[in-house]
Formats: structure tokens, sequence, C-alpha cells
């Protein structure tokens, strides 16, 4: 008996262990903040716990009216009871929007959506190593996954394995300024001319540098 209660308790240990992997710093499964759907203009909050689903709200109104010091509105649930909770669905619905609504409720039944929590340079990775035209959808499926499917880290990725020009330091400088991305959908004779103007803008910088420090000596 012994050793099933303490195998028991490390089976519960491991598996509360496994759920705090998918918390950030604040203990939050979710920790989301936005704008409202127009044409409002409030701002929301989402904090979803291992036990809580919280949403709280800001009216954004003139200063001259009455209620602009009005102070956040606040809704704490349980699971269970955010599932029956219709007034803070509709509220949700209103300021964030269905697709935020279904989500929460899918965390609320159990459904966890661990790959939207897989660390962004480890997504950056498996971004890396898909299709362009999978890529593309996978960033119209949320902000987070366009914004990583975006990103230069991504996208210097894609250059270094798929494009043949040589990395020289001009092209590094020349991505820090444009971005891997739209060198990637440069063809090769508008790159090589652009590299060109790249080398004789830094040429022309060193020599300015040089003059200068030669007047102040």
């Amino acid at each position: 008996m012994a050793t099933k209660k303490g195998d028991s308790h490390l089976k519960k240990k491991e598996s509360t262990k496994e759920k705090n992997v998918w918390l950030n710093e604040h203990g939050a499964y979710v920790d989301y903040s936005d704008t409202a759907c127009a044409p409002c203009k409030d701002f929301y909050h989402v904090f979803v716990t291992p036990t809580q689903i919280i949403f709280r709200w800001w009216k954004i109104v003139p200063p001259t009216r009455a209620d602009s010091n009005q102070s956040p509105f606040e809704i704490r649930d349980t699971y269970d009871d955010f599932l029956h909770d219709e007034r803070c669905h509709s509220e949700i619905q209103r300021l964030a929007g269905d697709p935020t609504l279904q989500y929460l409720i899918g965390l609320a039944e159990g459904h966890v959506d661990y790959i939207d929590r897989i660390p962004d340079n480890v997504l950056e990775k498996m971004i890396a190593y898909l299709e362009l035209e999978d890529i593309v959808r996978l960033g119209a499926t949320s902000k987070k996954f366009r914004r990583l499917c975006n990103c230069d880290a991504v996208w210097e990725k894609i250059f270094r394995r798929e494009v043949e020009t040589p990395i020289t330091p001009e092209l590094e400088a020349l991505a820090e300024k444009e971005g891997w991305k739209r060198l990637f959908y440069t063809n090769k004779l508008q790159l090589q001319m652009q590299l060109r103007r790249q080398k004789r803008h830094d040429e022309h910088a060193f020599v300015t540098e040089g003059q200068q420090s030669m007047e102040t000596s």
C-alpha cells in the first residue's frame, strides 16, 4: 500500500510539473491584452491560470464624460463556472470576438493548445523547414504566427539554406537594413545591384569618417 501511495504521489507530482511547463512567468496559460474589435475602442485583458479564467476590460471614453474615471470591470470564474457564465461569454464575444471565446471555452473543457505554447525559438526552427505556401497559411492563423512567419530569424535560415548567393558582410548588412525575407524574394540581378549600392555606401561612409578624424586631429 505504501508503494502504491508513493507511486500515486509521484505521478501527481509529475503531472503538475508537466502542466507548469506551459505556464508563463506570471503563472498563466494565457496572458493577453488587446484593443476591442471595432467600432468599440475598449481595452481588455485575458488571464487564464490552471484554476481560473479572468477577463478584465476598461471602457475607453472621452475624459469629459461622467464615467471617464470608471474602474476596470473584472470577471473571475473557475473553469466549470466559466462554461455556464453567459454574461462573461457575451462580454468576451463583444470585445475580443467569437474566436477568442471559442478558444477559452476549449481551454475550460481541457483542450489546451500546446503548439501555441512552444517557445518562439523552437517554433522558428520548425517554421523554417515548412514549404513557402505552408508558411503563408500558418501566418494567417493568429497574430503570434503572423509575427513568427515574418520574422528575420526564420527567413535568414531559409535564405541561407535555399539561396546560392554567398553570405558576405555586405549581404548581412543589407539584410539588417532590408530584412532577410525581402532579400529572399529579390531576384539575383536586383540583389547584386543592391549589394553594389551597399558597398559604395559603406566605402563612402568609411572615407567620410576618415576625413573627419583627420580634421579633428
